[in-house]
């Protein structure tokens, strides 16, 4: 007779199985598509709610490049996302009249020249600038070049020539980006319910999250909850009161009116933020139609005369009434909070001056997928994610005041309060360490890497007092002749490729160029 042993017990599935969505949208479908691609195998459940009820902010219409590393990692084709949402290429933004009135300047997805003696370009165009002997950087930068001359190409991979090298990113129409995803989705496995949220179901004892009363009279049940519900922060902040951190006294603008309008000009592949009055106006375009907005200070303009200073703007008829959106700059002060993770306009908001919305949205995704809880929700990896997060968000916010800070438009209140008030100490070391060392201090933290804050530095006149003393070890008119060779084989080059609506026309859609 065989003896009969116990074995262990099964161990405890920890694992999460089920996560609902609260809201649509960009974000809501960025977070479906992103958790239904990287964690199918393992989650059982991913449900969205969302209401036709609530409208969508829908402002943001540009990006920066990673956007492609998103659609690379869905495996969505570059050309049926363009078509499937109007969208048209970006080479970068054109700041014109933030330094003052007359200035205008590229902030590029590229860098400049190419080093000379194995010195970075840039320390050479510090001394031949202060001798009068260098044009301005962008002249030195092919991707701002075919920006401002209309032109597009795709950048051609492995060259081995620095001033060869530039990168893209799209403008797109956010609603039909999130019908996109939301297909996508679906067809992953997401299921998405229509309804609004009545009631939130917390557990007594520890306060998380437990159900959700719709008003459809079904209940939403789930190991972790997404807060894509928009600035109210159903979840984050109307439930969990987890608190909010206002940076207004740097970022002063808090209200934008957006006004779409028929589009009559060939399409540029930059985006356009023209500094106006109390803030500043952006000019997006898609292929069939130009995105428009006023992003302004309430304390400092009417919404009235607002709305007037945009109109005038307007390149053709306007496409719909003006709406107004009313925001507040700042951050959650945490992201994740017990089993919610917020997301969007839930985790906070940085005004649209440089594309990083849906950078913030891919950013946070990532992070959450690269440290997923379990059921136990580990304290310690949530301390990571909103750290990290926390860290580069404070990166963005001080990239955007210098914007603010280093203007020259003397004799303009807001424009005089920004340039005159105290900054954050995290940004002026940055500017110190600049004028000090020749070279931007950034990390892997920091989106916005070296080419970006030169761009900023150079376009706001902000000088460095040092540059590499091996730069001295060359003749002045043998440099002189290099910065001049690299300008005209950029210009060469540039002369050669198509518009940036032709390229469309050829490549991604059917414009007729002919119209413009």
């Amino acid at each position: 007779m065989s003896k009969i042993t116990n074995g262990p017990l099964p161990a405890e599935d920890t694992r999460i199985k089920s996560i609902v969505i609260v809201g649509g949208g960009t974000a809501g479908w960025m977070a479906a598509a992103t958790l239904a691609n990287r964690l199918s195998e393992s989650i059982t459940r991913i449900t969205l709610v969302e209401s036709t009820q609530i409208g969508t902010i829908g402002v943001g219409e540009a990006t920066v490049p990673y956007i492609k590393e998103f659609l690379l990692d869905l495996g969505i084709d570059e050309v049926e996302f363009m078509r499937a949402t109007n969208a048209t290429y970006k080479l970068g933004i054109a700041f014109q009249g933030w330094k003052n009135a007359s200035h205008s300047f590229m902030h590029p997805f590229a860098g400049y020249g190419s080093r000379i003696a194995k010195i970075p370009f840039h320390h050479y165009w510090y001394k031949m600038q202060k001798l009068g002997k260098a044009k301005s950087l962008d002249a030195y930068c092919l991707g701002s070049q075919i920006a401002v001359n209309n032109k597009f190409a795709l950048p051609k991979p492995n060259t081995e020539l620095e001033q060869a090298s530039f990168n893209y990113a799209f403008h797109f129409d956010a609603g039909l980006f999130a019908n996109f995803l939301s297909d996508y989705s679906q067809k992953a496995g997401v299921k998405r319910v229509e309804a609004n949220v009545t009631q939130v179901q917390q557990n007594t004892d520890t306060g998380f999250i437990q159900t959700l009363s719709l008003d459809n009279d079904e209940t939403l049940e789930a190991d972790l909850f997404i807060d894509c519900s928009g600035f109210k922060g159903l979840l984050i902040e109307e439930t969990l009161h987890t608190g909010f951190e206002d940076w207004g006294q740097w970022l002063k603008c808090n209200r934008a009116v957006a006004l779409p309008c028929e589009a009559t000009q060939a399409p540029s592949a930059y985006t356009r933020s023209l500094a106006c009055e109390a803030g500043w106006q952006w000019k997006i375009p898609l292929q069939n139609r130009t995105g428009n907005g006023h992003v302004y200070a309430s304390d400092y303009i009417s919404d009235e005369k607002a709305l007037a200073q945009l109109e005038q703007q307007l390149e053709g008829a306007p496409l719909a009434e003006a709406k107004v959106i009313n925001f507040k700059t700042g951050m959650r002060k945490q992201v994740w909070n017990k089993n919610v993770f917020a997301l969007g306009l839930a985790s906070g908001f940085m005004e649209p001056l440089e594309s990083t919305s849906i950078y913030m949205i891919q950013s946070a995704l990532n992070a959450l997928v690269n440290h997923f809880p379990n059921k136990h929700f580990p304290p310690r990896l949530n301390n990571i994610v909103n750290n990290q997060l926390a860290e580069r968000q404070y990166r963005l916010r001080d990239f955007l005041i210098l914007h603010y800070s280093a203007n020259k438009r003397f004799g303009e209140r807001l424009w005089d309060d920004c340039r005159t008030m105290m900054l954050p100490s995290s940004l002026q070391e940055k500017i110190e360490h600049y004028k000090e060392v020749g070279q931007p201090a950034v990390d892997e933290l920091d989106f916005f890497g070296v080419n970006s804050w030169l761009a900023m530095f150079a376009g706001f006149g902000v000088e460095s007092k040092y540059y590499h003393p091996r730069v001295d070890d060359l003749d002045t008119r043998i440099v002189e002749k290099e910065l001049h060779n690299i300008a005209l084989s950029i210009e060469k080059a540039v002369a050669n490729l198509p518009s940036h609506a032709q390229f469309l026309e050829n490549n991604i859609t059917q414009i007729n160029t002919t119209n413009y």
